[in-house]
């Protein structure tokens, strides 16, 4: 069980809220772009499809996580920071979501595949990364259908900002015995639940990690949403 009396639910600039309102501000600055409104058709379109995502789901889904959803982009090819061969590991194999039992193991093999990033402009070496927790819980999060929350450093950002104290090296036991929970109860706080409730606060998180630029006009929107919500 988490400690979430210590979450502090804030909108700029900076004044508590209570959760509901909190999520209502954050998520809502999500699709501010049309490239994050597009984030979200793909996610509904791929979550709702756990148990029967094609080959091309599994592609489609790295292209999210690595943000190359844009056609031809750069990244989205081998020896780049972009994961391109692990996921086009999944691509082949497309794993099911394991029993509870297995997910530890699931997290790790995945977390643990190493692949080329590309090459040291400094040393001329070949530069060699792990798909980590982060890849790792987004592919567990479209193969379980959403159950399992996806961890990533604007996660992290965010849910330190709201007074939890996230490890500066999480592991797979912190994160099935720790986020997991904590994302539960931030969820019931906010009173979310389902595909759609849990999307809010994945989006929420996001903008209060530090994934959209905060402005003036944000700031007066919040001190509004606050005093005619007090």
């Amino acid at each position: 069980m988490t400690n979430t009396s210590v979450l502090n639910f804030t909108l700029p600039a900076w004044q508590t809220h209570d959760p509901g309102l909190w999520l209502k501000f954050w998520a809502s600055l999500y699709e501010s772009t049309t490239s994050r409104r597009e984030d979200n058709r793909v996610y509904y379109t791929r979550i709702g499809r756990a148990g029967k995502l094609a080959a091309e789901d599994f592609e489609t889904v790295g292209r999210w996580k690595e943000g190359c959803l844009a056609e031809n982009h750069g990244s989205w090819k081998p020896n780049t920071p972009a994961a391109y061969e692990v996921w086009m590991r999944a691509k082949d194999k497309r794993p099911t979501c394991p029993p509870d039992s297995s997910i530890p193991d699931f997290l790790t093999e995945w977390s643990d595949i190493e692949f080329t990033a590309g090459v040291s402009k400094k040393t001329q070496k070949v530069l060699k990364k792990r798909f980590g927790l982060s890849r790792s819980t987004a592919l567990l999060h479209f193969v379980s259908g959403g159950r399992f929350p996806i961890f990533d450093s604007r996660v992290r950002k965010a849910i330190k900002r709201l007074g939890s104290s996230p490890p500066t090296d999480p592991t797979v036991k912190w994160y099935l015995d720790t986020f997991c929970q904590l994302c539960k109860e931030m969820a019931d706080l906010c009173g979310v639940s389902g595909t759609r409730g849990l999307r809010l606060l994945d989006n929420a998180l996001f903008c209060y990690g530090g994934g959209t630029k905060i402005s003036l006009v944000m700031i007066d929107k919040a001190v509004l949403l606050g005093k005619s919500n007090s």
